[in-house]
């Protein structure tokens, strides 16, 4: 990395802030929190978790990690780097008063200047991010993410073959109580037969399996850094059992992503996986997740899929009345953080159950809270994060496979827009991909 004037403003971190860093890597998993009910999370009379403010172990985090750089804010550093970066800066203060602008007009102010607070928290992580991360710390980080997943799997097998949560000491991790019985818990159909799909910390089986997904591309494209045996043997075992929890989760887009991104890595790598003995482990893992598929229900869980689930059912009207309120609201849309609101008023019910969850689909999303030209800028910036993740002298590198993977998981989920975790990860895989080092 260039030590240009933006390194420089970071690079004066101290020990607290790097431990702080990694905290909150290690801790994105999890989700203890503590929540708080205003009138405004509220909807119809029922508690939504959406809209409710919450303050996480994570957001603590990250308000020390704040709260240090700001000690350590060296003024004219901060000066240079706002001339140099002028229109990045302006175009992130008119964005910011864009948004302010929508919510002064929207139903719920209250629940949209939350949204917009959060947003700039996960903004300052995104950015601390790109600054912070070189090429001697992505082995710390590499290290992180296969103990986290590692973690996860462990304690989402146990759950998948209690079919229910363990309690106990993970609560403060946590992992919420819940069995197949549960209200609005996620089961699979397999064969006729309900089965509970794990969670771990997470809130939704499907953010696991993102969570998953994100960390092993990350483990597996950069594995030839890791030298160290144990931490080779940690990395490993996270591949294997983190696949093995993959399938366990029944979330069809990550399923299907995985096998994918594996046989793009074969591709990419199929010289040196043919001549350079560390890699055979690679081969191997391969191999028992090829054979490891043959013996799982999996199979079920996509033959059986018809258009007419209910699942589907939800999606597709959730896309619908989605279409509508962008038609209705298409200048500065509902306002952040107020599509549930603006659509408990024009959603039809279904058998008398009103759907209050956000669209799946973060496009969608963008443009039903933020109008035509929120969604115009995001799309913006995604190209321009796109072009940051392209290597010319690698074209396939896990930047590009990670944020090719976030998009297609973000085409059929809303997770990494609405959720403490997803919006965590989404704010680390940004800054992960804007670093200034070689892939």
């Amino acid at each position: 990395m260039k030590e240009g004037t933006g390194f420089l403003l970071f690079a004066q971190n101290s020990k607290i802030e790097n431990g702080l860093f990694f905290l909150i890597l290690l801790f994105l998993p999890t989700q203890l929190g503590r929540h708080f009910w205003p009138s405004f999370s509220y909807i119809l009379g029922i508690r939504t978790d959406y809209l409710s403010p919450t303050l996480y172990l994570t957001d603590v985090l990250i308000l020390l990690l704040f709260g240090f750089f700001i000690l350590n804010l060296q003024i004219k550093s901060f000066t240079d780097l706002f001339k140099k970066r002028s229109f990045l800066f302006t175009n992130l203060i008119f964005l910011t008063l864009y948004i302010f602008l929508g919510i002064i007009f929207s139903k719920s102010p209250p629940a949209g200047l939350y949204g917009l607070l959060k947003l700039l928290e996960f903004v300052f992580f995104g950015i601390f991010t790109a600054f912070w991360i070189n090429k001697n710390n992505v082995t710390k980080i590499l290290f992180i993410f296969s103990s986290a997943i590692l973690f996860e799997s462990v304690l989402s097998i146990f759950q998948y073959l209690r079919q229910s949560s363990i309690g106990g000491v993970f609560y403060f991790f946590g992992e919420r109580t819940f069995n197949g019985q549960t209200p609005g818990v996620a089961n699979a159909s397999i064969n006729g037969e309900l089965i509970l799909r794990p969670y771990g910390t997470f809130s939704h089986p499907n953010v696991l399996a993102g969570y998953l997904l994100i960390g092993m591309i990350l483990i597996l494209f950069n594995f030839r850094i890791i030298k160290n045996k144990l931490n080779t043997l940690l990395s490993i075992s996270a591949l294997i059992i983190g696949t093995v929890t993959l399938f366990l989760t029944f979330s069809r887009i990550a399923i299907l992503l995985w096998p994918l991104i594996l046989v793009i890595f074969m591709i990419s790598k199929i010289r040196k996986i043919l001549f350079k003995k560390n890699f055979i482990p690679i081969l191997i893992f391969i191999f028992i997740i090829v054979l490891f598929s043959f013996f799982t229900p999996l199979p079920s869980r996509f033959s059986g899929f018809r258009f007419s689930d209910e699942s589907f059912y939800q999606r597709q009207e959730l896309i619908n009345k989605s279409q509508d309120i962008i038609s209705m609201h298409p200048i500065l849309g509902t306002g952040l953080n107020n599509f549930l609101i603006e659509l408990s008023q024009i959603q039809k019910t279904n058998n008398a159950v009103f759907y209050l969850q956000p669209v799946h689909n973060i496009f969608l999303l963008v443009a039903a809270q933020t109008g035509i030209a929120g969604l115009i800028y995001f799309i913006l910036f995604l190209a321009k994060t796109f072009k940051k993740a392209v290597d010319n002298k690698n074209l396939i590198n896990y930047k590009i496979i990670i944020f090719l993977s976030f998009l297609i998981l973000g085409s059929f989920d809303h997770y990494f827009l609405t959720v403490q975790q997803g919006q965590l990860l989404l704010s680390f895989i940004v800054g992960l991909i804007w670093a200034r080092f070689k892939n």
